[in-house]
């Protein structure tokens, strides 16, 4: 039970929630996520199962999509709907062609000062922390890449956007960032991430389904080999080096058409680990996969 699975996560559950739910569902303990939502966001969520889990990180680098709404005229403590109202005002009427230019002047790379209401840990404790304690800190900015925004929908104090960007993201943050290059107050309204490394939302399962898959032996049906995913340098080698290399061994191989430091060996078609050249034309398993 290796791969990986694309789940819907539903609003009101936490990411951890969801990795419970599933380690019950398989009767496994090697289950992980690579990328969390918040509670209240729903999307896709991708866990990791069993030796999928090694890819956790490769995963969590993957760009993502979400489809955002963004409410003008009100800003709130934690950048969302579910946060303390902060301030209220009449929106001034915006031309699409301002708003337009607006979300254009957000795309590419730059620095985003994560919210006080998240995870994201200063000197060993949690932004959330300090603000549910009021106190003020000094946060550090992240580098972000918004590799596009489009306009869905735009009518007097709500937008609809979708955005794809690099992983770090805070969509609450890039509303309250927008608002204040409008000079007007926004928060984030519904947010629903659409995609992540590639697995759509179109293609993603319910806890419910996946139950249903596990119980009818069907599971084959939704769990991703992760070969179909992270996009590394195959490796074939005849099957006379199996034995060799499942222990740990070097083999002679050619390595000069071999670039990146990671790549996946399959023996007979069957994928059987993450390889590292170990020296000149010599390559060996550095993380097994069966």
């Amino acid at each position: 039970m290796n791969g990986i699975l694309n789940i819907l996560k539903p609003t009101g559950m936490t990411s951890h929630d969801v990795v419970s739910t599933v380690r019950k569902i398989l009767n496994t303990k090697r289950v992980g996520h690579a990328g969390t939502l918040d509670p209240n966001v729903a999307g896709v969520l991708v866990i990791c199962v069993g030796k999928g889990t090694k890819f956790s990180e490769v995963l969590i680098n993957g760009d993502k999509k979400y489809i955002c709404e963004m409410v003008l005229g009100s800003s709130t403590d934690t950048q969302d709907s579910y946060g303390k109202i902060l301030e209220e005002h009449v929106v001034p009427k915006f031309s699409e062609v301002q708003i337009l230019n607006a979300l254009k002047d957000f795309e590419g790379e730059q620095i985003q000062v994560p919210p006080m209401f998240s995870a994201v840990k200063l000197n060993g404790k949690k932004l959330y922390e300090y603000a549910r304690e009021n106190i003020k800190v000094e946060k550090q900015g992240k580098k972000i890449n918004i590799k596009e925004i489009k306009l869905i929908k735009f009518e007097y104090n709500r937008l609809l956007i979708s955005v794809t960007c690099s992983k770090g993201t805070y969509m609450r943050t890039l509303c309250n960032d927008i608002g204040k290059y409008l000079n007007v107050s926004a928060h984030m309204g519904v947010l629903v991430r659409v995609d992540a490394k590639g697995l759509n939302i179109n293609d993603s399962i319910t806890l419910e389904q996946l139950k249903y898959l596990n119980d009818n032996d069907k599971l084959n049906e939704c769990l991703i080999q992760v070969d179909k995913i992270v996009d590394y340098k195959k490796v074939y080698v005849d099957k006379k080096f199996y034995d060799k290399l499942i222990v740990g061994n070097e083999i002679s191989y050619d390595t000069s058409n071999i670039e990146n430091e990671e790549f996946f060996i399959y023996c007979n078609d069957l994928l059987i680990g993450i390889g590292k050249k170990s020296k000149d034309n010599e390559i060996k398993i550095n993380k097994l996969l069966i």
